[in-house]
């Protein structure tokens, strides 16, 4: 059995259960919303078979797909009226949807960092996996999910839900102390109808 050395390697990106599952999930929030959504994922293919699954589904709203060839995904779903973008890479950081443009995020995965040849080394220094999760992996992933989490609030006027997807940030997830502790301005919701 391959140990297991980045808690963001998962199995289910290729379970057709899971996709379904978070394909109807995200229909679900965007309807209650009505649109004015970031979904951010953490890899394409799972951003590419959910975006298949929820398109047509969609239908009421401007859907965009940011790919890595498509350039201009962030400015059409700026100019849209009730857009939902589906988006990874430079979405998660830096991205300015300022008003009513943005009033919803879904984070499918939390994301941990990437393997990378500094992760290695950080990896490497540590006396064994657990540590370099709890020293490194953790830290970057809960930045990166603060990073995320402000595309949605940009002014003092904005309001908006922030969804989080991942099971790791659940009730009885590994993350949910970190998460909420990372993310402790937001007041909580647990139904549809909340939100």
């Amino acid at each position: 059995q391959p140990e297991a050395t980045y808690p963001a390697e998962q199995e289910d990106n290729d379970n057709e259960e899971y996709i379904k599952s978070l394909s109807d999930r995200i229909v679900q929030l965007v309807n209650a919303t009505n649109g004015h959504t970031a979904i951010l994922f953490t890899t394409y293919k799972v951003l590419q078979a959910v975006y298949e699954q929820t398109k047509e589904r969609l239908g009421n709203y401007d859907v965009i797909c940011m790919t890595r060839s498509n350039k201009t995904a962030i400015a059409d779903f700026k100019k849209s009226k009730n857009g939902v973008l589906f988006a990874s890479g430079s979405m998660w950081e830096g991205v300015d949807c300022i008003g009513d443009t943005l009033s919803s995020v879904i984070i499918v995965r939390l994301p941990f960092p990437r393997r990378c040849a500094t992760m290695e080394q950080k990896k490497n220094e540590c006396n064994d996996v657990s540590e370099f999760v709890k020293e490194y992996a953790v830290p970057e992933m809960l930045i990166k999910l603060r990073q995320g989490a402000g595309r949605l609030i940009r002014c003092e006027s904005d309001t908006g839900v922030l969804s989080i997807l991942d099971s790791r940030a659940s009730e009885s997830g590994a993350y949910l102390n970190r998460v909420l502790t990372a993310l402790d301005k937001y007041p909580l919701v647990n139904t549809i109808e909340e939100i």
